[in-house]
């Protein structure tokens, strides 16, 4: 259990100490204030009220100015511990999501091959689980989903998916969705849509389909390709690019499972 984290999992906060630059700054502040009180005292008895206002003005302005610093150095320390907390929250999350999936992919190569294809299963609801808890919190409304290429292939369907109610459809060779489909995932390379009202792929149909923005990874090896992991949401925009990168990390682990639990009934041999 890391240090910042509680008997229950919840971070605990530590008390933020005063940075270095903080406390020069208040102690030069300190002294402005112990020793201009007698300064500008004894200098107007000296050389008069007026440049003693002169003076305390010029004071006044110096002790404006730091107090600015410190008011900045304060918040630098505030903005550096809510930084700390940001990754160490991420960090935690990454870790719970993503946890459980190398543990199943283990188990793999001691089961027997029906096991395995009820394990690569689970697999495929773990990773998109875990895909769908990276960014659900910052994304509304989103669907996560692995497909898998059925034994022919001849078509393309869910193995898995979590959140927004709809179930995904299949891909279907011989319809103009399915063949870009199909020839996504052959091409082994990401897509990313951020905004489908301006750009949309080949077989899109914006009438039926309850997203506007979505994300696809291919599942591949150098031996075959098995099929893609999948995110969505109805809002353009509500996607980033790190969302595509969380999604590659998935998707490679993903295909690790299918690699080792298949001997080729289940993918397609690369071209």
């Amino acid at each position: 259990m890391s240090r910042n984290e509680s008997k229950n999992g919840r971070t605990q906060h530590r008390a933020t100490k005063p940075s270095a630059r903080s406390r020069a700054i208040a102690a030069g502040a300190a002294l402005i204030l112990a020793a201009g009180g007698p300064v500008v005292s004894g200098f107007a008895s000296a050389a008069g009220s007026f440049w003693a206002f002169l003076l305390f003005g010029g004071m006044a302005m110096v002790l404006a100015a730091v107090t600015i610093q410190i008011v900045q150095a304060y918040r630098d320390d505030h903005l550096a511990k809510d930084l700390e907390d940001e990754r160490s929250q991420l960090n935690r999350r990454i870790r719970d999501a993503v946890k459980p999936i190398p543990e199943l992919i283990a188990q793999l190569p001691a089961l027997s091959y029906p096991d395995r294809a009820l394990r690569v299963q689970g697999i495929a609801q773990a990773c998109a689980t875990a895909l769908y808890m990276l960014i659900a919190p910052h994304a509304e409304n989103i669907r996560t989903a692995v497909f898998a290429l059925e034994e022919n292939p001849d078509r393309m369907t869910w193995l898995a998916h979590v959140g927004r109610g709809r179930t995904p459809c299949p891909f279907t060779p011989g319809t103009v969705r399915g063949d870009a489909a199909f020839e996504f995932i052959t091409a082994l390379q990401p897509a990313f849509y951020p905004d489908l009202t301006t750009q949309q792929p080949a077989g899109y149909d914006e009438s039926p389909s309850d997203y506007r923005t979505f994300i696809s990874i291919p599942l591949w090896t150098d031996e075959s390709v098995y099929g893609m992991v999948t995110v969505d949401a109805p809002d353009p925009g509500a996607l980033t690019v790190g969302d595509q990168y969380v999604a590659e990390l998935i998707a490679e682990l993903m295909a690790a499972a299918f690699e080792i639990a298949n001997n080729g009934s289940l993918s397609t041999p690369l071209p």
